[in-house]
C-alpha cells in the first residue's frame, strides 16, 4: 500500500508479446560544481514497521524523491531506495 503512492511513471500497456527488457543505464551526469549551492533534502529515517509513522516515513521518501529527481532515473531506483530504508516489519 505504501508503494502504490510513490511519485512513479505511468507505464503505458504493451499490446505486444513481452520481450526481455534490458535493464536501464544510470544517467549520473551532473558533476559536482553544478549542484554545488543547491541544498539537499534529509534523508527518511529507516521505517521500522511501526504503522503509525508509516505516513510519515512515506511522506519524508516522496518529498526526498521529488527534490532529488535527477538522482532517481527509473521507478525501479525509486521502489529500491525506499524499500532500502524499510529495516524490519
Amino acid at each position: 500500500a505504501l508503494l502504490e503512492r510513490l511519485p512513479l511513471t505511468p507505464t503505458p500497456l504493451q499490446s505486444s508479446p513481452a520481450r526481455a527488457a534490458t535493464p536501464p543505464v544510470p544517467r549520473f551526469q551532473a558533476s559536482p560544481s553544478v549542484h554545488a549551492n543547491i541544498p539537499r533534502p534529509a534523508l527518511p529515517d529507516a521505517f521500522n514497521g511501526d504503522r503509525a509513522l508509516g505516513e510519515r516515513f512515506l511522506q519524508s521518501c516522496i518529498t526526498y524523491i521529488q527534490l532529488s529527481g535527477e538522482a532517481f532515473p527509473s521507478d525501479t531506483l525509486k521502489i529500491a531506495w525506499v524499500l532500502s530504508y524499510m529495516k524490519s516489519g
